[in-house]
């Protein structure tokens, strides 16, 4: 699994590299627009201070590395699915859901919970700057056994802001989570469900009028009672390759025993 993980980020970060040299990329760079709504952040995808501008619809894949669970590591490899779209002006919703393998201590394939969210945008006096707050359902459609889901419903709700520099958009979401009890990892007892805390930060910032980077921070507090914090750090890019097309990917570090000590997504986007 780790050899591959290397494989793979490889190829994250050298592809978009590749594509400065061409005249297209080039001439995009001079005097490219900052990023719009096409540049969604990875971790905070739902929390974002943005919308599908009508529709976005992306396919990823989620390569996990070293997930502590009792009696060992766990590794996870997982097809999701992501579908945002806006029905009204300045509300978007969304779904969330996966096809995941497990390996470790606890095995098996299955889904993953559901998210389904809704977000608001409001009105700003500046251009620089958005506003939104909006809440999440989580759904447990996962499997627990196999470590793909936590056997609990959960509700959260959250604020969120962009703050658009020259050539650069900060981002940031403080959110609180309601979780009901559940099981973890086949573990045959109910354990209580925690309110927890949820914050992040992001940035994004055009290297050119094509390709972007992205940073990313994210704390996840524990679902569940004595479950650990997800900390995680991450890297990426956003590669436009059209209008309505974009290739995503990113590497992801944990930083506490709740993430997994690595992590790749890939994925394609298209927006309509």
């Amino acid at each position: 699994m780790q050899k591959l993980l290397r494989s793979i980020l490889v190829v994250v970060v050298l592809a978009p590299l590749a594509g400065f040299g061409s005249p297209a990329l080039a001439q995009a760079g001079s005097g490219s627009s900052p990023p719009s709504s096409q540049d969604r952040l990875f971790l905070a995808f739902i929390e974002d201070a943005t919308l599908a501008q009508n529709q976005w619809w992306e396919g990823q894949i989620e390569i996990s590395d070293g997930l502590e669970v009792p009696g060992g590591d766990l590794d996870a490899f997982t097809v999701r699915g992501i579908v945002a779209f806006q029905p009204w002006i300045d509300v978007e919703l969304g779904v969330r859901v996966g096809f995941g393998n497990t390996d470790g201590p606890v095995d098996g394939s299955g889904a993953t919970d559901l998210e389904a969210w809704g977000k608001y945008l409001l009105e700003s006096q500046s251009q620089n700057v958005q506003f939104a707050f909006g809440g999440v359902v989580t759904i447990p459609t996962g499997d627990e056994t196999a470590g793909l889901g936590e056997d609990s419903f959960g509700g959260s709700a959250f604020g969120t802001i962009r703050y658009r520099l020259d050539r650069l958009i900060l981002s940031g979401h403080l959110g609180v989570q309601f979780n009901g009890a559940g099981r973890q990892f086949g573990q045959t007892v109910d354990r209580d469900g925690e309110t927890a805390l949820q914050l992040g930060a992001g940035l994004i910032y055009p290297f050119s009028g094509s390709v972007s980077g992205i940073a990313e921070i994210s704390f996840d507090g524990g679902r569940l009672e004595d479950s650990d914090d997800d900390l995680r750090l991450l890297g990426g890019v956003n590669w436009r390759i059209g209008g309505r097309s974009t290739l995503r990917g990113a590497l992801t570090f944990g930083l506490d025993d709740g993430a997994p000590d690595a992590q790749i997504l890939l994925s394609y986007a298209a927006q309509f």
